[in-house]
């Protein structure tokens, strides 16, 4: 299993469709140290389907990765267990049924925001953070949704409609936690040290659709910070 995939590796996500809901809180200490606070879920439909095609590729000699989200809490253990010389320390995992679907809880923390990056877990959607002439830092990310279609181009009503089938009960919740006072974000719903980006097929389809295009900034008064920048 790729090491801590499931962090930040939306396009993976985005192409489960509406099996998979998905909710990830970041904070960023002034150091570079943070935490992340991850949960991720998908319909238990969905996970038989996918050891079954994993169980026929075995049977067929071919190599099939369903380990793209891990509800093995012991294997999540492990995977952070290689990663502690980095930096990274797992706080808890908690694995859970409920209507339907299964959930992940995973809490972690980091000492260094670049390190974390070294160790693949921004997955398919890098943070970059560079800062800018006046001083500030400036967090930049994508939502991950090219490569599958998602936000490449505006889709016409009638493929619109095709879609929603597919991405009924689908949900991805990003939250950026700062450790100075957020100077302006491209997120809809903020605070004074908080940016949130919610994509819900069921209460907003298009937002959905749009995915690939979202760009994901925060500038934040750079002020007693010292964060490396990633680039």
């Amino acid at each position: 299993m790729r090491k801590l995939m499931w962090v930040l590796g939306l396009g993976a996500i985005v192409a489960l469709s509406g099996c998979v809901k998905m909710e990830q809180d970041i904070t960023l200490n002034k150091d570079g140290s943070g935490n992340v606070k991850f949960m991720y879920a998908m319909s238990e439909q969905m996970i038989s389907q996918m050891e079954m095609m994993a169980q026929m590729g075995a049977e067929e000699d071919m190599e099939v990765d369903d380990d793209a989200m891990e509800f093995d809490e012991a294997k999540v253990r492990k995977s952070f267990e290689e990663l502690k010389d980095q930096g990274i320390t797992l706080n808890s995992v908690r694995s859970e049924s409920r209507g339907g679907w299964k959930y992940m809880h995973v809490d972690f923390d980091f000492q260094d925001v670049a390190k974390l990056g070294e160790t693949e877990a921004m997955g398919e959607s890098p943070v970059i953070i560079t800062r800018n002439e006046d001083g500030n830092y400036v967090i930049t990310s994508t939502m991950g949704g090219e490569d599958i279609g998602l936000g490449d181009e505006e889709m016409d009503p009638a493929q619109m409609q095709m879609m929603m089938p597919m991405l009924s009960g689908m949900r991805i919740a990003v939250k950026i936690n700062t450790p100075t006072n957020i100077i302006s974000t491209t997120a809809p719903v903020k605070t004074a040290r908080s940016a949130q980006w919610v994509f819900d097929a069921d209460e907003d389809p298009e937002s959905i659709m749009k995915m690939g295009q979202t760009r994901m900034e925060v500038i934040f008064d750079g002020r007693g910070v010292s964060i490396p920048e990633v680039n």
